[in-house]
């Protein structure tokens, strides 16, 4: 029962040094490029700005309520792919997956601790 409630930590932790570092990461090209301005692009482009600023919230407020949070980041990503027309699982926008995977197994984690 420890080494679940260990794990559920560690687990927890890495979703979000991940998502902090992820947010960073936009943050820092988004102060490099400058805000986009938005009449030169598509309906499609506006779209996945829309899409990916849901994602992004998704992540912060995952920090504080991880359902919400990673339901927000699933959203936004599915919208992104839908609107992109075409997946891929090396893009670097799958990362936001990749913490949701890091959030709900230390939910379940969690969980089994309880139940144990």
């Amino acid at each position: 029962m420890k080494n679940f409630v260990k794990t559920g930590i560690y687990f927890r932790w890495v979703a979000r040094i991940v998502s902090v570092l992820t947010v960073l990461i936009f943050v820092i090209f988004l102060i490099g490029e400058g805000l986009p301005t938005l009449s030169p692009l598509s309906s499609a482009e506006i779209n996945m700005f829309i899409c990916l600023f849901i994602a992004l919230l998704g992540i912060l407020v995952s920090l504080r309520w991880s359902l919400v949070g990673c339901l927000m980041m699933i959203a936004g990503y599915v919208g992104f792919v839908i609107t992109d027309k075409h997946f891929t699982l090396l893009s670097p926008f799958s990362l936001f997956l990749v913490i949701v995977v890091f959030y709900v197994l230390a939910w379940f984690l969690d969980r089994n601790k309880i139940a144990s």
